[in-house]
Formats: structure tokens, C-alpha cells, sequence
């Protein structure tokens, strides 16, 4: 299971239990007649609560781990998903730490626990659910798309090597096919078909999948022609 799909499962029992938490929250609030008693919409709550916290630190050390070994290569989306998560995980501890230790804020916690939840469901919109979205959208039907012409350049693997290194090594193995935050790419040119998007194995379709890639791929379109002959070298012999 790679590394996407268990963050999108964790992502998605994190949202449900941040859907929870709001209900029993405003059931608490809003309701005059109630068909669970106070008491027990309370227990409801805090677990819910919990489990939710709990799953979003998970998420968060995962998070914090892909841009650790991501580098320079984060994208956009990933960058405002980031950031909206962090903002997300300081607005909940400070909620937490009203609740428990300074009761007499306590009457803004609901605002801070609809925050909350909104922020949650915007940051599961752009993790999560772009990864849903392109996962049920993508067409990997090389037919439909102009695959590119391979570079006339004359390649180095020595400098493709590097270029792996700074560019793709954050997901990708060279040594192995197990898969990481992306599949590794050992004997990549040697198999029937592309690991992720299932194409024909061939120097065109590695090609195509830097320049318009297939799921959560970030895109390599500013790569030089030469890069890419060193690219392309390099992943010949591995």
C-alpha cells in the first residue's frame, strides 16, 4: 500500500470523526430536546475529539516527513495544504489547552471547534480529496494524449544520476521496486508497463509522465531537453 493511499485512509477516518465531533458539539448546543441525554452526546464528543487529534497528529508527522524528503520539489497545493494543516493543528491545541486550563475563555471554544472542522475539511479537500479526484478521473489511455518525442540530445548518466538525486529520489527508488511515497523505478525499462499509470514502458511514456503526469505526480515541464537525456539515460541503467 503506498504511502498515498495510507494517508488518504487516515485523512478520511480523520474527517469523519471531525464531522462527529461538530454534530454531538452543536447537538449539545442547539438542541432543546435531545433523543441522547446530555451526558452521553458529552462522552460522544471527547471521543471523537480524541480520535480525531490523535489521527491528526499521525497525518501531520507523515505530512512533515513527505516535506522533509521532498525538498524543493513540493508543489503549490501542497505548500497551501501544509500550511493550512499547520494553522489547522495550532487553532485545535489552543482549543484543547482552553477546555482544560483557562475555562473562563471557554465560551470560544465553539467558534474554535467550527474552525476547526472547516479548516479540516478544506485541508482533506486538497490532500485527500485531489488524490480521490485524480485517482476516479485519471485516463491513462496513451491514445488520448500526444506523447512526446524522446530528446535528440546525447544524455550523461552521471549527470541524469544527480539529476534523480535532487529531483526524485524524495519518492522514488533507484536501487528497488518497492514503493515509497511513489513507486520505486529499479528495471523501470525493462517491464511491460509504467508502474503508476500502467502505460507502455517506453522512453515516450516516461516522458509524458514528467510533463502531464498520471495522479499526485508533481509535473517536470521546466526540465531542459539535455536534462531530460541525462533523465532518461540514467533511468536506462538502473
Amino acid at each position: 500500500m503506498s504511502f498515498f493511499v495510507i494517508k488518504t485512509i487516515i485523512a478520511g477516518i480523520l474527517f469523519i470523526a471531525g464531522l462527529f465531533a461538530l454534530l454531538t458539539m452543536l447537538s449539545l448546543m442547539g438542541k432543546t430536546e435531545r433523543k441522547v441525554s446530555p451526558k452521553s452526546l458529552r462522552r460522544l464528543h471527547k471521543i471523537s475529539g480524541f480520535i480525531f487529534t490523535l489521527l491528526l497528529l499521525v497525518n501531520s508527522y507523515l505530512g512533515l516527513k513527505y516535506w522533509a524528503e521532498a525538498g524543493d520539489q513540493l508543489s503549490t497545493r501542497a505548500v497551501f495544504h501544509g500550511v493550512l494543516a499547520l494553522g489547522l493543528l495550532i487553532i485545535l491545541i489552543l482549543k484543547i489547552v482552553i477546555v482544560q486550563f483557562y475555562k473562563q475563555f471557554l465560551k470560544f471554544a465553539p467558534v474554535m471547534g467550527i474552525t476547526v472542522f472547516a479548516l479540516t475539511f478544506v485541508v482533506f479537500s486538497l490532500s485527500a480529496g485531489y488524490f480521490l479526484l485524480r485517482t476516479i478521473c485519471a485516463q491513462p489511455v496513451t491514445s488520448e494524449l500526444t506523447t512526446p518525442s524522446a530528446p535528440s540530445l546525447k544524455g550523461s548518466r552521471e549527470r541524469g544520476a544527480s539529476l534523480f538525486t535532487s529531483k526524485c529520489a524524495s519518492c522514488h527508488s533507484a536501487d528497488s521496486e518497492e514503493a515509497g511515497n511513489g513507486p520505486g523505478l529499479k528495471n523501470l525499462l525493462k517491464k511491460e508497463n509504467l508502474p503508476s499509470s500502467n502505460r507502455p514502458a517506453t522512453v515516450e511514456n516516461i516522458l509524458l509522465q514528467l510533463k502531464r503526469p498520471w495522479r499526485v505526480m508533481p509535473a517536470f515541464s521546466s526540465l531542459s531537453e539535455l536534462e531530460l537525456a541525462d533523465l532518461l539515460t540514467y533511468l536506462k541503467t538502473i
